[in-house]
């Protein structure tokens, strides 16, 4: 019993941890969330810079007008732009989601492992009770 939570508990963790990593899109939601604005790569030259920037990560790069920060949505040709603020709001925002999913996950977990025998191999949950006609 103890193995079998156990081994629940570590398939369910891997999957989120994986499914939060690889989730385009819930990334583009909290970037736009967040003010993030998308930027289409039209031009030959843009899109080949868009392929040379890492893919399903926020990065920083530093420009004329200072630092702003930069997911490569490679799947729709175009770069979500941020300012420093904007990828505070974005990594708060990415925080409280985590906390959601990982309260959804404990209380799924729980529900898994509840021990409803506590109330007895003949309990009727509350029906059929004394003051029943039938």
């Amino acid at each position: 019993m103890k193995l079998n939570y156990l081994h629940k508990l570590v398939v369910c963790s891997s999957l989120f941890v994986l499914t939060a990593c690889s989730n385009v899109g819930e990334k583009r939601t909290l970037l736009a969330a967040a003010g993030f604005q998308t930027i289409p790569a039209t031009t030959p030259a843009q899109l080949a810079r868009l392929q040379g920037i890492k893919s399903s990560k926020v990065v920083p790069m530093t420009g004329k007008k200072g630092t702003v920060y930069v997911f490569a949505d490679k799947a729709k040709n175009a770069l979500i732009v941020g300012s420093p603020a904007q990828y505070q709001q974005y990594r708060s925002l990415k925080l409280k989601h985590q906390q959601v999913e990982e309260k959804l996950l404990d209380a799924q977990v729980n529900m898994d492992n509840a021990d409803y025998n506590a109330w007895g191999d003949g309990s009727n949950w509350g029906w059929g009770v004394a003051s029943d006609p039938l």
